[in-house]
């Protein structure tokens, strides 16, 4: 049994990451193929995925990023707001909600946040269960019924998607869910389309603040006042204007 110990310097951390890999490698050998588990090294959030149990369920393996999750993800919205982090917490745990995988299957899923002695995050230890599978038994059992002599079908899996792509489709996704051409946007909907793009983990990626900025149309600056005031760490504060000049430069 893995003892969850608030670790007080990188190499204990570097322990219990490395004690969670032989986990998630011995879990493969009793969870059935429906049920992914997978550890996230919260240090590198380009490649945090460092072991993985059943990825075709989500279309992720080792080297993934931390953003090519399941849609919809509470682990990583508690994550990404800062929520139960507390000095001297080991651990927190979000359960029992529902994710959606990027083939549209819908994922029980429970994640444990683990937390070093000043309660930052440095893994997390997630479990997907996909039931989709069950709830579709009627309509497998007639298909066969009605095929039978046929060729079996081979399962669809999706495609890993490069971070670079993921990051895009954040961007526009976020974009996206205020329903608003970005010339049409006021601040309280790139405040929102920011909200959208963190809860999904994007802001843990290089550059990305650059990225979100240039596609809403303000300056980096901008979106960390959008941030800290979604972390309620900072009262709305003016933007700085841009001075223009006659000849418009």
């Amino acid at each position: 049994m893995v003892a969850l110990m608030s670790p007080k310097d990188a190499r204990e951390r570097e322990l219990v990451i490395e004690t969670l890999k032989w986990v998630v490698e011995g879990m493969q050998q009793i969870i059935g193929g429906n049920v992914e588990v997978v550890l996230h090294d919260l240090s590198k959030p380009g490649h945090s995925v460092v072991a993985i149990a059943n990825g075709h369920i989500t279309g992720r393996s080792i080297g993934s990023p931390i953003i090519s999750g399941p849609f919809d993800d509470l682990g990583l919205q508690k994550l990404m707001s800062g929520e139960f982090a507390e000095a001297g917490k080991s651990y927190s745990i979000v359960s029992d909600y529902r994710t959606r995988s990027r083939l549209g299957h819908e994922l029980d899923s429970t994640s444990i946040i683990l937390r070093d002695e000043k309660g930052e995050a440095y893994a997390a230890f997630c479990v997907n269960a996909d039931h989709s599978r069950l709830r579709e038994l009627d309509g497998v059992v007639k298909g066969l019924l009605a095929s039978i002599g046929g060729a079996p079908q081979e399962p669809v899996e999706p495609e890993s998607a490069s971070v670079d792509d993921l990051v895009q489709e954040i961007i526009q996704s976020g974009i996206a869910a205020t329903e608003k051409p970005v010339a049409a946007m006021g601040r309280e909907d790139k405040m929102e389309a920011v909200r959208h793009m963190n809860d999904r983990g994007l802001f843990l990626i290089r550059s990305s603040v650059d990225l979100a900025a240039a596609h809403l149309g303000v300056t980096r600056f901008t979106v960390y006042n959008y941030l800290d005031q979604l972390r309620g760490k900072a009262p709305a504060r003016q933007e700085k204007q841009k001075s223009h000049r006659p000849d418009g430069s």
